[in-house]
């Protein structure tokens, strides 16, 4: 039953309850109404019977004492002419029936009546009453000077009190069916008031975890249901605010560092990592540069990047930073990356197939196809936040970056050869040696290192 009323409308809920309201008030109201006349014709037909026995008493005392029948039995008759009353029974001082106006073939009855012994003893001035279902018995004794001498009985129709119930019934049930027509009318227009505004305002909640956060809500009023509406709009502003500031964030700093920043997962003061460390560059960018316009220049990068970011971020590599035509992506930072070595050759694996798709549309196109090349080196660097405190930028510093980017520059001496990667990148990829094959170049003088390093060319997949 709960779960029945949990799934109904609020409308439904407010119509329900306002119509429970109005029926459980009318339906009060009909009661009230009904008892007070009860109380009232009951007090009135009390009265009249009061009066109807002190002059009946008073008629027959002297039949009575006399007993004259004849005029006993003509006041019987006289009275039960009178719509009013229903019965007049007289009983001598025995109890006995003299006359029964509703019997009229009872007449001096041999046997005592338990109403006439009733009525003889009752004490003087105190009178019987009876309130039976359509009828009210009432009765007392007629005295004369201190002798009983007999009593007398009467009995008034309750029907005209039926009457005027039926009457107040009817009138109520009118008045329900009026009240509730009216009040459906103005439930059903205050529900929709209270509803429509909260139905918007689910929709526009619908929408906005969509992600549609333009949608607003519109209020259109100024008391608490306007109110919640502006505090709904107002929170819809912070989270627009705040997605675009995510995404302003996103395009300036990788989403791999901005996850781990909002994580809290990054020291920006800085932690040594094991990385390994890929740069990207096109071969004779600068010529190209020289021989196409800016405009040229920029939609041509604006179609090869977008390569070299998703081959990078199909195993796990962090882009770190665009310098013109290079890449600089990190393996191993900021979240570390199993077989870090393997992601990276891998990566420069995909940017080559890639990149020859790309230069078949090229091609295609009547334009000059790309060349790429990639150096690779694996080691420990500094990871961290570098800059002033109003502009910084999350990276990887030291020997390791260095040698990968000198490993990336030795492509112009080896133009044959377009992916070059360290011993230390060699040896970090332990089994997965045997899935590539490979070309060790000698050992090679690279500036800025006093001993030669042995360099390895990928020539491809096994």
């Amino acid at each position: 039953m709960s779960r029945f009323i949990t799934n109904l409308s609020l409308r439904t809920k407010i119509s329900a309850l306002m119509t429970l309201l109005v029926l459980a008030a009318v339906s009060a109201l009909s009661l009230l109404s009904i008892q007070r006349e009860r109380a009232n014709f009951q007090r009135e037909l009390a009265e009249q019977a009061d009066l109807f026995l002190e002059v009946t008493s008073l008629t027959l005392r002297d039949p009575l004492y006399r007993l004259e029948l004849d005029e006993i039995r003509d006041l019987a008759t006289t009275v039960s002419d009178n719509p009013d009353i229903t019965r007049l029974v007289i009983y001598d001082h025995n109890g006995k029936i003299l006359v029964d106006s509703s019997n009229p073939t009872l007449q001096f009855s041999q046997q005592i009546d338990p109403l006439g012994s009733q009525l003889l003893n009752l004490r003087q001035g105190e009178i019987y009453r009876n309130w039976l279902l359509d009828e009210y018995i009432f009765g007392q004794p007629v005295i004369l000077g201190n002798q009983v001498i007999g009593a007398v009985a009467g009995g008034m129709s309750t029907r005209p009190l039926d009457e005027k119930i039926q009457t107040i019934t009817t009138q109520g049930i009118l008045l329900a069916l009026l009240t509730l027509l009216i009040g459906s009318i103005l439930t059903i227009a205050l529900a929709r008031y209270i509803t429509i505004p909260l139905n918007d305002l689910s929709r526009v909640a619908a929408r906005l975890s969509d992600g549609d956060l333009s949608a607003r809500v519109q209020i259109k009023s100024q008391d608490e249901i306007g109110r919640l509406a502006q505090a709904f709009n107002e929170m819809a502003d912070g989270l627009q605010e705040r997605e675009w500031l995510r995404d302003m964030f996103g395009r300036f700093v990788s989403q791999e560092v901005a996850e781990a920043i909002r994580a809290g997962q990054v020291k920006l003061e800085g932690e040594n990592r094991v990385v390994s460390v890929l740069f990207c560059d096109i071969r004779d960018f600068t010529d190209f540069s020289e021989r196409h316009s800016p405009q040229e220049v920029v939609a041509m990068l604006n179609e090869y990047l977008p390569l070299v970011v998703q081959s990078a971020q199909k195993y796990g590599g962090m882009v770190n930073k665009f310098g013109g035509d290079s890449t600089l992506i990190i393996y191993g930072a900021p979240h570390e990356i199993k077989d870090s070595a393997y992601q990276a050759v891998m990566t420069a694996l995909e940017i080559r197939d890639q990149l020859r798709s790309f230069n078949q549309l090229r091609q295609i196109r009547g334009e000059v196809p790309l060349r790429v090349g990639v150096g690779i080196n694996t080691g420990v660097a500094l990871a961290g936040a570098v800059g002033p405190r109003e502009r910084q930028e999350y990276t990887v510093v030291g020997n390791t970056v260095n040698l990968a980017a000198r490993i990336d520059g030795l492509n112009k001496q080896y133009p044959q050869h377009d992916i070059l990667i360290s011993e230390s990148t060699y040896q970090a990829l332990r089994e997965h040696q045997n899935k590539f094959d490979m070309l060790s170049l000698g050992k090679i003088y690279i500036r800025g290192k006093a001993e030669p390093v042995e360099i390895w060319s990928v020539i491809g997949r096994k």
